[in-house]
């Protein structure tokens, strides 16, 4: 996340996305360093803590793009519920 920063503002429009977003949503003209020095202090444990709380698999949508020829049933061995083939 930290390095896609300097991406994330690679173009005008992109720069002033950004600052057009900080003004709506009322964030501090020091908003990208201080989310930047909060990522460089998260620890895997914080994260995953987070992950534990708020993301359950088993109510998830998962969208897979593929060969359904190929995969599909590989798919239906996961266990994750019986996939549904859109075309």
């Amino acid at each position: 996340m930290l390095k896609a920063n300097a991406r994330r503002f690679e173009t005008i429009d992109a720069l002033l996305g950004m600052l057009r977003t900080m003004i709506l949503n009322g964030l501090p003209p020091d908003y990208i360093k201080k989310e930047e020095d909060y990522l460089k202090g998260l620890t895997v444990e914080q994260v995953n803590e987070t992950v534990q709380k708020y993301i359950d698999p088993m109510r998830m949508y998962y969208v897979v793009v593929g060969d359904a020829a190929t995969q599909l049933q590989r798919l239906e061995k996961l266990g994750l519920g019986k996939p549904v083939l859109i075309k």
